[in-house]
């Protein structure tokens, strides 16, 4: 995937649907840097990345560091939810 059609500030994602993961913070012609929250920065290639259109990357977790994909689910584990963001009742 071509790493011109991102822009700094897009949003990244691991999954189609799912809460975004970090933001892109710096875009070279073969690398791009990216902030995964609870994390840090981070470099990856194109071959990371799965699909990038209307300010959202999604990329392909699978290639990802490994300490980076054992974050992956615990990301947002430290956020308060309102029970109806969990799909509750208030």
């Amino acid at each position: 995937m071509p790493l011109s059609t991102i822009r700094v500030e897009d949003e990244v994602f691991v999954k189609d649907g799912s809460v975004g993961i970090g933001a892109v913070r710096e875009v070279r012609p073969s690398i791009l840097t990216v902030y995964i929250e609870g994390y840090g920065d981070i470099e990856i290639g194109p071959e990371s990345v799965a699909s990038a259109h209307d300010g959202k990357v999604l990329l392909r977790p699978e290639t990802l560091p490994s300490a980076v994909q054992e974050r992956l689910d615990h990301i947002h584990d430290g956020e308060y939810r309102r029970p109806s963001d969990q799909g509750g009742a208030l």
